[in-house]
């Protein structure tokens, strides 16, 4: 299928221990945040919704990679909530594909921003 501007995908998923602020990766260092859904895990959300939009679109040994990100973290969603993710392809150029991306949970949105992605030739 052909890429083209206004093409969506929608990714909900229950936020986890593990997707919490104050998940402990012994290699990083240690301080005490809220028990709340991380700015990394959004944004891992948003790349992966925008990821699988294209890995379901392009044609077989394509695949895609990040090339930017520029997302706001601005409403905190506790373990256990309901955290939804919508992309939209907001403009093509070449291989490189920007996205608009927006998240919410039950109480309305968490964070929106820009990603882009580039078209690779998988090997």
């Amino acid at each position: 299928m052909e890429l083209k501007v206004g093409m969506k995908n929608t990714v909900s998923l229950q936020v986890t221990p593990e997707m919490c602020a104050d998940h402990l990766d012994s290699q990083l260092p240690q301080i005490d945040l809220p028990h709340v859904f991380s700015t990394p895990s959004m944004i891992n959300l948003m790349e992966l919704t925008c990821a699988a939009l294209l890995a379901a679109n392009l044609e077989e040994g394509k695949g895609s990679v990040g090339m930017a990100v520029d997302i706001k973290h601005f409403a905190a969603t506790p373990e256990g909530g309901k955290v939804t993710c919508e992309v939209e392809i907001a403009e093509i150029d070449g291989k490189k594909i920007l996205f608009n991306v927006a998240a919410s949970d039950e109480n309305g949105p968490i964070g929106k921003g820009t990603h882009k992605r580039a078209i690779i030739t998988k090997k």
